[in-house]
Protein backbone atom coordinates (compact mmCIF):
# COMPACT_ATOMS: atom_id res chain seq x y z
CA UNK A 1 0.00 0.00 0.00
CA UNK A 2 1.63 3.13 -0.87
CA UNK A 3 3.14 5.14 2.08
CA UNK A 4 0.94 8.62 2.32
CA UNK A 5 1.76 11.78 5.15
CA UNK A 6 -2.04 12.22 5.72
CA UNK A 7 -1.57 15.75 7.25
CA UNK A 8 1.27 18.41 8.58
CA UNK A 9 2.34 17.48 12.04
CA UNK A 10 1.79 20.20 15.22
CA UNK A 11 5.15 20.16 16.72
CA UNK A 12 5.65 20.54 20.82
CA UNK A 13 8.61 21.86 22.72
CA UNK A 14 9.17 19.91 25.42
CA UNK A 15 11.93 19.11 27.52
CA UNK A 16 14.99 16.23 26.69
CA UNK A 17 13.37 13.71 29.23
CA UNK A 18 9.60 14.52 27.99
CA UNK A 19 10.35 13.82 24.36
CA UNK A 20 12.65 10.25 25.24
CA UNK A 21 10.04 9.45 27.11
CA UNK A 22 7.02 10.15 24.77
CA UNK A 23 8.46 9.24 21.58
CA UNK A 24 11.56 6.77 21.61
CA UNK A 25 10.79 3.39 22.37
CA UNK A 26 12.93 -0.09 22.64
CA UNK A 27 13.19 -2.00 19.30
CA UNK A 28 12.68 1.29 17.07
CA UNK A 29 13.98 1.66 13.26
CA UNK A 30 16.22 5.16 14.44
CA UNK A 31 18.35 7.38 11.92
CA UNK A 32 20.72 10.34 13.44
CA UNK A 33 21.55 13.53 11.97
CA UNK A 34 24.99 15.15 11.51
CA UNK A 35 27.94 13.49 9.65
CA UNK A 36 30.14 10.59 11.81
CA UNK A 37 31.04 11.60 14.90
CA UNK A 38 32.02 15.20 14.00
CA UNK A 39 29.16 17.40 13.04
CA UNK A 40 25.96 17.84 14.87
CA UNK A 41 25.13 14.30 16.02
CA UNK A 42 22.30 14.23 18.29
CA UNK A 43 24.11 12.93 21.49
CA UNK A 44 21.88 14.29 24.26
CA UNK A 45 18.68 12.43 22.88
CA UNK A 46 20.96 9.48 22.40
CA UNK A 47 22.36 9.97 26.00
CA UNK A 48 19.04 10.35 27.23
CA UNK A 49 17.37 6.98 25.80
CA UNK A 50 19.95 5.15 27.14
CA UNK A 51 19.55 6.33 30.44
CA UNK A 52 15.79 5.83 30.14
CA UNK A 53 17.27 2.26 29.60
CA UNK A 54 15.59 2.11 25.79
CA UNK A 55 17.39 -0.76 24.12
CA UNK A 56 17.60 -3.15 21.17
CA UNK A 57 17.61 -0.58 18.29
CA UNK A 58 17.63 -1.25 14.37
CA UNK A 59 20.16 1.66 13.15
CA UNK A 60 19.61 2.18 9.82
CA UNK A 61 21.74 5.45 9.21
CA UNK A 62 24.00 6.87 6.65
CA UNK A 63 27.28 6.29 9.02
CA UNK A 64 28.32 5.89 12.42
CA UNK A 65 28.84 8.46 14.91
CA UNK A 66 29.15 9.48 18.51
CA UNK A 67 25.12 8.22 19.59
CA UNK A 68 25.72 4.69 17.49
CA UNK A 69 29.12 4.63 19.99
CA UNK A 70 27.11 5.32 22.87
CA UNK A 71 24.76 2.70 21.96
CA UNK A 72 27.06 0.14 21.41
CA UNK A 73 29.07 1.19 24.40
CA UNK A 74 26.04 -0.13 26.85
CA UNK A 75 24.83 -2.89 24.24
CA UNK A 76 21.26 -0.85 23.19
CA UNK A 77 21.88 -1.38 19.41
CA UNK A 78 20.34 -5.29 17.90
CA UNK A 79 20.60 -4.18 13.93
CA UNK A 80 23.03 -2.00 12.51
CA UNK A 81 22.21 -0.82 8.57
CA UNK A 82 25.09 1.38 7.18
CA UNK A 83 27.48 2.12 5.04
CA UNK A 84 30.26 3.15 7.43
CA UNK A 85 30.65 1.07 10.83
CA UNK A 86 33.43 3.72 12.13
CA UNK A 87 32.27 6.57 14.08
CA UNK A 88 34.89 9.53 14.12
CA UNK A 89 38.14 10.02 11.75
CA UNK A 90 40.42 11.28 15.07
CA UNK A 91 39.38 8.89 17.21
CA UNK A 92 40.03 5.25 16.34
CA UNK A 93 38.02 5.21 13.09
CA UNK A 94 36.88 1.64 14.31
CA UNK A 95 33.80 1.55 16.99
CA UNK A 96 36.04 -0.96 19.18
CA UNK A 97 32.56 -1.86 20.89
CA UNK A 98 30.36 -2.48 18.16
CA UNK A 99 33.43 -4.64 16.36
CA UNK A 100 33.40 -7.20 20.11
CA UNK A 101 29.82 -7.14 19.78
CA UNK A 102 29.81 -8.34 16.22
CA UNK A 103 32.01 -11.24 16.97
CA UNK A 104 29.76 -12.08 19.94
CA UNK A 105 27.16 -12.23 17.85
CA UNK A 106 25.03 -9.48 19.69
CA UNK A 107 24.31 -7.23 16.72
CA UNK A 108 23.25 -8.19 13.14
CA UNK A 109 25.35 -5.66 10.34
CA UNK A 110 23.67 -4.84 7.45
CA UNK A 111 26.55 -2.62 4.99
CA UNK A 112 25.55 -0.91 1.93
CA UNK A 113 27.81 1.63 0.04
CA UNK A 114 27.39 5.71 0.65
CA UNK A 115 25.40 6.47 -2.35
CA UNK A 116 23.18 3.68 -1.59
CA UNK A 117 21.99 4.38 1.70
CA UNK A 118 21.76 8.15 1.12
CA UNK A 119 19.42 6.78 -2.32
CA UNK A 120 17.51 4.56 0.00
CA UNK A 121 17.17 7.75 2.23
CA UNK A 122 15.47 9.78 -0.93
CA UNK A 123 12.95 7.06 -1.83
CA UNK A 124 11.90 7.48 1.78
CA UNK A 125 12.15 10.75 1.41
CA UNK A 126 9.73 11.64 -1.63
CA UNK A 127 7.95 7.91 -0.66
CA UNK A 128 9.21 5.80 -3.26
CA UNK A 129 9.06 2.29 -2.22
CA UNK A 130 12.70 1.94 -4.03
CA UNK A 131 14.69 3.50 -6.18
CA UNK A 132 16.81 2.36 -9.62
CA UNK A 133 20.70 3.05 -8.74
CA UNK A 134 23.69 1.93 -11.23
CA UNK A 135 27.04 2.24 -8.83
CA UNK A 136 26.44 -1.27 -6.53
CA UNK A 137 26.35 -3.12 -9.75
CA UNK A 138 29.20 -5.96 -9.20
CA UNK A 139 29.97 -5.17 -5.78
CA UNK A 140 29.72 -8.00 -3.21
CA UNK A 141 27.55 -6.12 -0.77
CA UNK A 142 24.76 -7.11 -3.68
CA UNK A 143 25.23 -10.99 -3.45
CA UNK A 144 22.78 -12.95 -1.48
CA UNK A 145 25.65 -14.68 0.91
CA UNK A 146 26.01 -11.02 1.99
CA UNK A 147 22.88 -10.34 2.95
CA UNK A 148 22.57 -10.31 6.62
CA UNK A 149 18.75 -9.68 7.29
CA UNK A 150 18.01 -12.42 4.93
CA UNK A 151 20.48 -14.71 6.63
CA UNK A 152 18.78 -14.04 9.80
CA UNK A 153 15.26 -14.94 8.18
CA UNK A 154 14.17 -11.17 9.25
CA UNK A 155 12.74 -10.76 5.63
CA UNK A 156 9.65 -12.46 5.60
CA UNK A 157 7.50 -9.91 5.92
CA UNK A 158 6.91 -9.99 9.44
CA UNK A 159 9.38 -6.52 10.41
CA UNK A 160 6.90 -3.64 8.52
CA UNK A 161 10.97 -1.68 8.31
CA UNK A 162 12.30 -4.35 7.03
CA UNK A 163 12.51 -4.90 3.37
CA UNK A 164 11.56 -8.12 1.62
CA UNK A 165 14.78 -8.00 -0.22
CA UNK A 166 18.13 -6.23 0.33
CA UNK A 167 18.06 -5.32 -3.99
CA UNK A 168 16.60 -6.52 -7.36
CA UNK A 169 19.11 -6.73 -10.34
CA UNK A 170 17.04 -6.35 -13.69
CA UNK A 171 17.18 -5.13 -16.82
CA UNK A 172 16.64 -1.41 -17.27
CA UNK A 173 13.04 -1.43 -19.08
CA UNK A 174 13.18 2.30 -20.56
CA UNK A 175 16.39 3.01 -22.23
CA UNK A 176 17.92 -0.54 -22.61
CA UNK A 177 20.65 0.57 -20.88
CA UNK A 178 21.28 -2.58 -19.27
CA UNK A 179 21.33 -4.49 -15.52
CA UNK A 180 20.30 -1.48 -12.64
CA UNK A 181 19.86 -1.96 -9.19
CA UNK A 182 16.59 -1.37 -6.97
CA UNK A 183 17.22 -0.59 -3.09
CA UNK A 184 14.81 -0.74 -0.70
CA UNK A 185 13.09 2.82 0.18
CA UNK A 186 14.41 3.72 3.99
CA UNK A 187 11.55 4.18 6.53
CA UNK A 188 12.92 4.58 10.00
CA UNK A 189 10.13 4.33 12.98
CA UNK A 190 12.15 8.31 14.13
CA UNK A 191 14.80 10.48 12.93
CA UNK A 192 17.00 12.15 16.05
CA UNK A 193 17.76 15.40 14.55
CA UNK A 194 19.93 18.35 16.22
CA UNK A 195 20.32 21.66 14.51
CA UNK A 196 21.66 25.03 15.18
CA UNK A 197 18.47 26.95 14.94
CA UNK A 198 14.47 26.22 15.60
CA UNK A 199 11.27 28.22 15.53
CA UNK A 200 8.91 27.23 18.21
CA UNK A 201 6.63 25.52 15.10
CA UNK A 202 9.44 23.39 14.06
CA UNK A 203 11.35 25.42 11.07
CA UNK A 204 14.84 24.38 11.75
CA UNK A 205 18.36 25.36 10.24
CA UNK A 206 21.87 24.74 10.33
CA UNK A 207 25.04 25.71 8.89
CA UNK A 208 27.76 23.70 7.56
CA UNK A 209 27.56 20.09 6.07
CA UNK A 210 24.53 18.99 5.83
CA UNK A 211 24.38 15.18 4.16
CA UNK A 212 21.16 13.60 4.06
CA UNK A 213 18.98 15.64 6.90
CA UNK A 214 16.81 17.09 4.84
CA UNK A 215 15.72 13.33 3.66
CA UNK A 216 15.61 12.26 7.11
CA UNK A 217 12.66 14.16 8.44
CA UNK A 218 11.12 13.52 5.06
CA UNK A 219 11.27 9.47 5.41
CA UNK A 220 11.16 8.97 9.48
CA UNK A 221 7.31 8.73 10.71
CA UNK A 222 8.65 10.27 13.81
CA UNK A 223 10.89 13.89 14.06
CA UNK A 224 12.26 15.01 17.60
CA UNK A 225 14.56 17.77 17.51
CA UNK A 226 17.25 19.81 19.52
CA UNK A 227 18.13 22.86 18.75
CA UNK A 228 20.86 24.97 20.22
CA UNK A 229 18.75 28.11 19.92
CA UNK A 230 15.15 28.45 20.22
CA UNK A 231 14.05 31.25 18.16
CA UNK A 232 11.15 33.18 16.81
CA UNK A 233 9.40 31.10 13.83
CA UNK A 234 9.00 34.56 12.18
CA UNK A 235 12.70 35.71 12.56
CA UNK A 236 13.47 32.11 10.29
CA UNK A 237 11.09 32.75 7.92
CA UNK A 238 11.77 36.10 7.14
CA UNK A 239 15.17 34.03 5.23
CA UNK A 240 13.18 30.81 4.18
CA UNK A 241 16.10 29.50 1.46
CA UNK A 242 18.18 29.63 4.45
CA UNK A 243 15.71 26.61 6.38
CA UNK A 244 16.51 22.82 6.19
CA UNK A 245 13.78 21.83 7.53
CA UNK A 246 10.16 22.59 7.21
CA UNK A 247 7.97 22.97 10.57
CA UNK A 248 5.53 20.20 9.15
CA UNK A 249 7.74 17.41 9.06
CA UNK A 250 8.80 17.73 13.53
CA UNK A 251 7.08 16.19 16.00
CA UNK A 252 9.09 17.56 19.30
CA UNK A 253 11.52 20.31 19.47
CA UNK A 254 13.69 20.90 22.12
CA UNK A 255 15.85 23.54 22.88
CA UNK A 256 19.28 21.90 24.15
CA UNK A 257 22.45 23.86 24.39
CA UNK A 258 25.69 21.78 23.85
CA UNK A 259 23.61 19.21 22.52
CA UNK A 260 25.38 18.03 20.15
CA UNK A 261 28.87 17.48 22.35
CA UNK A 262 31.60 16.23 21.87
CA UNK A 263 30.77 16.36 18.29
CA UNK A 264 30.78 20.18 16.02
CA UNK A 265 27.76 22.68 15.48
CA UNK A 266 29.10 25.03 13.41
CA UNK A 267 29.43 28.75 14.12
CA UNK A 268 28.67 27.56 17.73
CA UNK A 269 31.53 25.30 19.04
CA UNK A 270 34.06 22.98 17.80
CA UNK A 271 34.16 18.84 18.29
CA UNK A 272 35.74 17.71 20.90
CA UNK A 273 38.93 15.60 19.86
CA UNK A 274 40.59 14.88 23.01
CA UNK A 275 37.10 13.98 24.85
CA UNK A 276 36.57 11.18 22.02
CA UNK A 277 40.07 9.72 22.01
CA UNK A 278 39.05 9.37 26.00
CA UNK A 279 36.00 7.29 24.47
CA UNK A 280 37.57 5.33 21.76
CA UNK A 281 40.56 4.42 24.87
CA UNK A 282 38.06 3.49 27.27
CA UNK A 283 36.03 1.29 24.60
CA UNK A 284 39.72 -0.75 24.27
CA UNK A 285 39.31 -2.30 28.03
CA UNK A 286 36.10 -4.04 29.74
CA UNK A 287 36.88 -2.31 33.31
CA UNK A 288 37.59 1.34 31.73
CA UNK A 289 34.53 1.07 29.32
CA UNK A 290 32.24 0.37 32.56
CA UNK A 291 33.90 3.44 34.34
CA UNK A 292 33.93 5.73 31.26
CA UNK A 293 30.01 4.53 31.14
CA UNK A 294 29.28 4.89 34.80
CA UNK A 295 30.82 8.82 34.90
CA UNK A 296 29.47 10.24 31.41
CA UNK A 297 26.28 8.15 31.37
CA UNK A 298 24.50 7.45 34.56
CA UNK A 299 26.91 9.73 36.99
CA UNK A 300 25.51 12.99 35.78
CA UNK A 301 21.99 14.42 36.91
CA UNK A 302 21.40 15.52 33.46
CA UNK A 303 22.53 17.04 30.67
CA UNK A 304 22.93 20.41 31.95
CA UNK A 305 24.95 18.42 34.96
CA UNK A 306 27.19 17.13 32.16
CA UNK A 307 28.13 19.77 30.03
CA UNK A 308 29.03 21.80 33.57
CA UNK A 309 31.21 19.04 34.10
CA UNK A 310 33.05 19.54 30.88
CA UNK A 311 33.87 22.67 32.23
CA UNK A 312 33.74 26.30 31.17
CA UNK A 313 37.49 26.63 30.09
CA UNK A 314 36.99 23.89 27.85
CA UNK A 315 33.85 25.18 26.28
CA UNK A 316 35.62 28.55 26.13
CA UNK A 317 38.58 27.11 24.17
CA UNK A 318 35.54 24.58 21.70
CA UNK A 319 33.63 28.42 20.89
CA UNK A 320 33.30 28.80 17.24
CA UNK A 321 34.54 31.77 15.20
CA UNK A 322 31.62 33.70 14.06
CA UNK A 323 33.41 33.82 11.03
CA UNK A 324 34.73 30.73 9.77
CA UNK A 325 32.50 28.25 12.44
CA UNK A 326 35.07 26.75 14.30
CA UNK A 327 37.83 27.54 17.11
CA UNK A 328 41.24 29.31 16.37
CA UNK A 329 41.83 27.84 19.63
CA UNK A 330 42.65 24.36 20.05
CA UNK A 331 44.78 22.09 18.30
CA UNK A 332 44.66 21.13 14.96
CA UNK A 333 48.18 18.90 14.88
CA UNK A 334 50.92 20.60 16.50
CA UNK A 335 49.19 24.06 16.88
CA UNK A 336 45.90 25.72 16.86
CA UNK A 337 44.78 26.98 13.44
CA UNK A 338 45.21 30.35 12.18
CA UNK A 339 42.84 33.04 12.53
CA UNK A 340 41.97 33.72 9.15
CA UNK A 341 42.33 37.72 7.91
CA UNK A 342 41.28 37.74 4.63
CA UNK A 343 39.63 35.03 2.46
CA UNK A 344 42.44 32.86 0.54
CA UNK A 345 41.19 34.35 -3.08
CA UNK A 346 42.25 37.63 -2.24
CA UNK A 347 45.30 36.82 -0.47
CA UNK A 348 46.29 34.86 -3.35
CA UNK A 349 45.25 37.58 -5.90
CA UNK A 350 45.68 40.80 -3.93
CA UNK A 351 41.89 41.98 -4.69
Amino acid sequence: MPRLREKAKKAEILSLEEAVKKYVKDGQVIAFSGFTGFNRNPMALTWEAIRQGRKDFHVLDRHGSGCSWLLNAVGAMKIYETDWMGWGEMAGKLDINLNKRYQKGEVILEDYSHGAIAMRFLAGAIGAPFIPYYAPLGSDLYDDKYDALGKAGMRDGSHPKIAKKKYIQMEEPFWGDGQVMLLPAARPDIALIHVAQCGEKGTARWRGIGTIDKELVFACDKVIITCEELVPESELRKEPNLNQIPYFTVDAIVECPYGGYPSAVPFYYDYDAPFMRGMDAASRNEDDMKKWVDEWIYGPANWNDLIIKVGAKRLLELKADSTTGYSTRILRGKKPAPRVTMPLSVARSGY
